[in-house]
C-alpha cells in the first residue's frame, strides 16, 4: 500500500487518502469549496452515513456511484451531507442595525413609488437570516406586503430550504429572540416557534449553487453572502464578489462575514462602509 493510498483513519469503511483526494476534488467541483487536510475525519464521518443509507460497502463504490449512475440523486445528499449551516437570528446584528437605519428608509420610498424592491440572502442555510431580514422590513414598514417587496433565500442545501421555508424554529434556536419580535411575529406551538404567514410572504426559498448560472434578473437593494466565501479558494472568492456586485441596484449594499474581505483593488464601484464587512455600490 502506497502512502497516497495509506489509511486515513480506522472505522466501519475503509477510508484512504485517495478516498479524501476524490471527494475533495468532487465537492471543489460541484459547489467551490475547498477542503483542508484538517477535514478529513469530517468527511469520513458525514460520508460514511451516506454510505450506509445508499447500502454501500466502501468508499469506492460510493465515489463511482456519485459521480456515476447517482450523480442526479445522491451526488446533491452528499454535498448537504458535507456542507456545514451555522446559523442563528440577527447573526451579526450590527448588519440588521444597518438595514434598518440605512438602506430600508431609501428602499421604502422607492416602493411607494412603484419600484420592486429587493433583498438576498444568498447563503440563507435553515432561514433565520431571511426571517431577520422580513423582520427588519415589517417592523420598519408594516404595510411591505401591499407593495412589490420580495425577499429572496438560497442555499445549495436542500434540507435546510425545506426547513426554512416551513418557518418552524426550537425553543432552543429562539433563545436568543427577545419576547417582543416573538410575540409579534410568531405564534408559540408544541414544537416551538413559527412565524407568522405574514411575515412569511416576503420570503421565498429556493435552492441554489453559488457557483452555477443565476435566474434572478431584478437587482437587490441589499445582498447578504455571509461566512460563504472563507470556504473557498482566493479565485472563486473573487469571482463571487464580482458576481454579487453585479446583482446589486446602483447605491445597493453587500454584507459579508466578519472574517471576510474584498480586495480593494477586485471593484472599483465597492466601497467598504463604516459599518464592519458592509459595502456600497457606486449610485
Amino acid at each position: 500500500m502506497t502512502l497516497a493510498s495509506a489509511l486515513v483513519r480506522s472505522g466501519e469503511f475503509p477510508y484512504t487518502d485517495e478516498d479524501f483526494k476524490k471527494i475533495k476534488e468532487i465537492v471543489y467541483k460541484h459547489c467551490g469549496i475547498f477542503l483542508g487536510e484538517t477535514k478529513k475525519s469530517l468527511v469520513y464521518s458525514r460520508v460514511a452515513r451516506r454510505i450506509r443509507e445508499c447500502g454501500l460497502s466502501d468508499f469506492r463504490g460510493y465515489i463511482s456511484y456519485v459521480t456515476g449512475a447517482g450523480k442526479d440523486t445522491e451526488l446533491p445528499k452528499m454535498i448537504d451531507a458535507i456542507t456545514t449551516n451555522v446559523t442563528n437570528f440577527y447573526r451579526e446584528k450590527h448588519h440588521f442595525e444597518h438595514l434598518s437605519q440605512v438602506v430600508l428608509p431609501d428602499a421604502m420610498a422607492m416602493a411607494k413609488n412603484g419600484e420592486k424592491i429587493r433583498f438576498w440572502s444568498s447563503a440563507c442555510s435553515s432561514g433565520q437570516e431571511a426571517y431577520s431580514i422580513a423582520a427588519c422590513v415589517m417592523d420598519n414598514f408594516p404595510d411591505a406586503v401591499n407593495y412589490d417587496i420580495k425577499i429572496l433565500a438560497t442555499d445549495i442545501n436542500i434540507d435546510v430550504i425545506k426547513r426554512g421555508n416551513e418557518g418552524l424554529y426550537s425553543a432552543e434556536e429562539c433563545r436568543d429572540l427577545s419576547d417582543a419580535i416573538k410575540n409579534k411575529w410568531m405564534t408559540e406551538t408544541e414544537e416551538g416557534f413559527r412565524f407568522h404567514k405574514s411575515l412569511k410572504r416576503l420570503v421565498t426559498f429556493r435552492r441554489l449553487n453559488l457557483l452555477e448560472s443565476w435566474p434572478m434578473t431584478i437587482p437587490f437593494s441589499a445582498i447578504f453572502c455571509r461566512n460563504v466565501a472563507i470556504y473557498f479558494d482566493r479565485e472563486t472568492q473573487d469571482k463571487l464578489w464580482l458576481r454579487l456586485a453585479g446583482q446589486l441596484r446602483p447605491g445597493g449594499y453587500l454584507y459579508i462575514g466578519h472574517s471576510e474581505k474584498i480586495p480593494k483593488e477586485l471593484i472599483s464601484s465597492l466601497h467598504p462602509c463604516n459599518t464592519p464587512t458592509t459595502y456600497r455600490k457606486d449610485a
